[in-house]
């Protein structure tokens, strides 16, 4: 009882201070939406706000595919291709209150960087978010401790994100871990998931994993099932180079192989197949799913399967895709002409 004691105190503590966190970053397109930044350009809106902690420099995590990382020579403004210009976190908090609703977000998600300071930054931007809106919270967050989570539930985040990226734990190590002299352990991460799901609701609990950065399409479905079973949603996105990162000479994946990760995704979470229905070829590669064309025509055309995945109400537009294309992720629902190329793309490897 002691121990729920203190943090209830902790709580009203952070109620009663006066704000600390004069500054924010806001993903380009969110901040448009908010009318904290003038702009025509934004053909698909966001439907989430995406908002991210303030630090001077970068984090001191090294994720080989981040801008934000330690040693990274990419603009802080950036992560993935997306701009995070810094505004006033009391403007925001102004803005977002007051925002009609033909334009009210479904969800705000806070991407929290890696420093000494970011579970306090966090706890008062959460604080202060409830007092401003009513809309629900997720946090992408790195790792921490049971009691930090347990505390980020009780004021009011209804999802928390903890994002492994990798889907092996070799290609963890060579992009988030030792070989990048980054803090992060795979069986750590694991692990931190699995305590965040004691915590909280079943479906609650997400993790990222990044497609195109030398896994096989068996590696990652694998893992997405494995993570299914656990009860964790799994979000993907397709690797995008940042210049100045240390991927950045890397190729984004093809975009048929995501298109076939997309889709086992969709099967194994939806319960309709599991990985024995798959065939793979020695590399890794998926040389048919165990479907009908008939089938693969009414997923193409009737489910979101090859939208972006995430919370509830996220779009994350043209996050990890030029608007010119390919787009991985629709942040929007299919065109005819999209749902037939997604269509041809994949015939082949249904029956």
């Amino acid at each position: 009882m002691s121990h729920i004691f203190i943090k209830k105190v902790n709580f009203r503590e952070i109620n009663g201070l006066i704000m600390t966190i004069d500054k924010i970053r806001v993903s380009i397109g969110s901040a448009s939406v908010l009318g904290l930044y003038q702009s025509k350009r934004f053909k698909d809106i966001p439907t989430t706000c995406y908002i991210m902690t303030y630090k001077e420099g970068h984090c001191i995590a090294n994720c080989g595919f981040c801008p934000q990382a330690r040693e990274s020579e990419s603009s802080v403004e950036m992560l993935s291709r997306v701009s995070w210009p810094v505004f006033s976190f009391k403007e925001f908090l102004t803005k977002i209150s007051y925002l009609p609703p033909t334009k009210r977000f479904k969800r705000v998600c806070i991407q929290t960087l890696n420093y000494s300071q970011n579970f306090q930054d966090l706890l008062e931007i959460i604080t202060q978010l409830k007092k401003n809106s009513n809309t629900p919270i997720s946090v992408a967050i790195p790792p921490m401790s049971r009691e930090k989570l347990e505390e980020l539930k009780l004021i009011g985040v209804e999802r928390v994100c903890i994002a492994l990226d990798a889907a092996t734990p070799e290609i963890f190590d060579n992009v988030k871990g030792k070989k990048v002299k980054g803090p992060y352990d795979w069986n750590s991460h694991l692990q931190n998931l699995k305590v965040a799901l004691e915590i909280f609701p079943e479906g609650f609990v997400t993790t990222h994993l990044i497609v195109g950065l030398g896994e096989t399409p068996k590696d990652i479905l694998i893992l997405i099932n494995k993570l299914h079973n656990l009860k964790i949603k799994v979000s993907l996105f397709a690797f995008t180079p940042i210049k100045g990162t240390k991927l950045e000479s890397l190729q984004q994946p093809d975009i048929i192989n995501f298109r076939e990760i997309q889709l086992g995704r969709y099967l194994l979470i939806n319960q309709l197949k599991n990985v024995k229905d798959f065939t793979f070829n020695v590399k890794g590669d998926i040389v048919k799913f165990n479907l009908n064309k008939r089938e693969l025509w009414n997923i193409i055309d009737e489910t979101n399967a090859f939208l972006t995945s995430g919370c509830p109400g996220c779009n994350r537009p043209y996050y990890t895709s030029r608007p010119s294309g390919p787009i991985y992720n629709y942040p929007r629902n299919l065109m005819t002409n999209e749902k037939e190329n997604i269509y041809k793309s994949l015939i082949k490897l249904v029956h």
